[in-house]
């Protein structure tokens, strides 16, 4: 069931528990008619009817945004979009954002990483950053966010900034070479 967080902002957790999720994935819906979903989280059944049970008859999904390609944050956003016919928004799929030096540790295979990506993770729009998107006459606004992840982004919207994993309650994030890059 979806908590009210603030008003226009609903969060649901992800039954995928772990020490690196916690509890679960946080999934944002924003908005009082057209939801914009923040990370649909892992491709599992009981999120996928907690997301759709969630949203009344008079709502509708008109955006789906990823905050980064993890296996936690991406791959429902792909059977979401399918049922509700919204497109994914994200900086890019799961090697956009890296530097050129992760890029050439990477091909040189002197370094592992890897860990937990979504790697058939593709938005239908990218997003660059400072991107300034409308939802119900408010700006929500890209942020590419490096660090945990090189496709990272936050999403700022009525005064509420969504971090993905660069803000955790119970732990630092994790930045894990290539993906990861400080």
């Amino acid at each position: 069931m979806a908590e009210t967080q603030a008003p226009q902002i609903r969060r649901l957790v992800a039954p995928n528990p772990s020490p690196m999720t916690y509890t679960g994935t946080n999934t944002y819906l924003l908005g009082l008619r057209d939801i914009a979903v923040i990370d649909p989280g892992p491709d599992n059944d009981a999120h996928f009817a907690a997301i759709v049970s969630a949203i009344a008859p008079d709502q509708k999904i008109t955006k789906i945004l990823v905050t980064h390609a993890h296996l936690d944050h991406a791959p429902l956003a792909r059977r979401l979009s399918a049922h509700c016919g919204a497109p994914i928004y994200a900086y890019g799929d799961s090697g956009a954002g890296r530097s050129a030096q992760m890029i050439a540790l990477s091909a040189a295979g002197t370094i592992g990483g890897g860990e937990g990506v979504d790697y058939d993770f593709q938005p239908d729009i990218t997003l660059k950053d400072g991107a300034v998107l409308d939802h119900e006459g408010q700006e929500l606004i890209a942020i590419w966010t490096p660090g945990h992840f090189g496709n990272h982004m936050a999403f700022s919207w009525n005064g509420a900034l969504f971090s993905g994993d660069h803000v955790m309650a119970w732990a630092s994030t994790m930045i894990s070479p290539p993906d990861g890059d400080l």
